[in-house]
């Protein structure tokens, strides 16, 4: 009973703070402006940018579990700010910042001093999985080259701070929520990069302006993307009622990709390892459809006798019990 109602309050209040976080980023963002964590999609998809001026309630938001990783993470910007406070950093707190030449907006989490000299720093948490993955990165070149379109944005959206500030120099910290370890990034401004991340910004402008968005054209980040459905409504067919999930959570994300690796790397489908993953995986998705990655994922009932009654009567009473079967396919393989 207690358990209940304090689950209950948590539940409540994490819709409470989703809706609050909601109608401050839209604050923070006005009508027409491009923030600058979403500048990268200049270079993914240009009509994703264009269709969240257009017609964001197209597309589809995030999902609970993700909804609650990123209040977590914002949750989590406030103890690497006493982190870096207690270490003798200091930082500076930098209103919102805008170009409104470009229609250009950001939040900036804070300016540090190194030297004298005041710095862009930008924060971003993620689960271990994930901090394994970014802090095997040694330059911006290989987060652009990242298979994860927000980790590909974060260079973007580091070279926007880096214009609105006028400063050629700025600093990355990633920290595993997990386990708390912290690693930071210098991020130069690259004119060239910058250039063309502006280039493509005109541009998404130019369509918005015109009410004419670039053409649907199905792409690696389509998998993950809100608007999918939007575009590409045939991908709801087939799906348990009448509906594919398309998964954007990293956790599960990197889980189906070392599924997959385990599976090209000949692993027996017996060993622990691939067993134990497999299981995690079909448990989490028992009763589902969906594309994870460039997996599709699905678990569908069916139902087998069972007998609850005197083993002498058992054929009288016959009933059925529902189960589940559940395949993870690689649809979209890579050429």
């Amino acid at each position: 009973m207690i358990s209940e109602k304090i689950s209950t309050l948590l539940k409540e209040a994490g819709v409470r703070r989703a809706k609050e976080d909601s109608e401050a980023r839209e604050k923070i963002v006005k009508p027409g402006f491009t923030g600058a964590s979403e500048l990268g999609w200049v270079s993914d998809c240009p009509r994703r940018l264009c269709l969240m001026h257009l017609c964001p309630k197209k597309g589809k938001g995030f999902d609970e579990k993700t909804t609650a990783r990123l209040q977590e993470g914002t949750k989590q910007e406030s103890l690497i700010r006493a982190d870096l406070a207690y270490a003798g950093a200091e930082l500076i707190h930098v209103p919102r910042l805008e170009w409104p030449a470009l229609k250009l907006t950001g939040e900036l989490d804070d300016l540090i001093v190194v030297d004298g000299e005041q710095y862009p720093i930008d924060y971003k948490t993620c689960s271990s999985a994930m901090f394994n993955k970014v802090s095997r990165a040694q330059s911006k070149e290989d987060l652009i080259r990242s298979p994860f379109s927000w980790i590909r944005h974060y260079p973007a959206q580091l070279q926007a701070y880096m214009l609105m500030t006028h400063k050629r120099l700025s600093a990355l910290l990633f920290k595993d929520k997990e386990g708390g370890a912290m690693r930071l990034m210098d991020i130069e401004l690259d004119p060239s990069y910058a250039s063309s991340l502006l280039d493509g910004l005109r541009y998404v402008n130019e369509c918005v302006a015109k009410d004419d968005p670039p053409k649907a054209e199905e792409k690696e980040v389509c998998k993950s993307c809100g608007f999918a459905e939007f575009d590409f409504p045939e991908r709801q067919r087939g799906a348990i009622s009448g509906k594919i999930e398309i998964v954007t959570d990293e956790d599960w994300l990197l889980r189906v990709r070392e599924y997959q690796t385990l599976i090209d790397s000949g692993v027996q489908k017996s060993a622990k390892e691939f067993k134990k993953l497999e299981d995690e995986i079909k448990d989490e998705f028992r009763g589902r459809t969906a594309y994870v990655g460039d997996h599709l994922i699905e678990s569908k009932s069916y139902f087998v006798p069972y007998y609850d009654v005197p083993e002498q009567e058992k054929l009288k009473y016959q009933k059925q019990r529902e189960q589940f079967r559940t395949s993870i396919k690689l649809v979209f393989a890579k050429l």
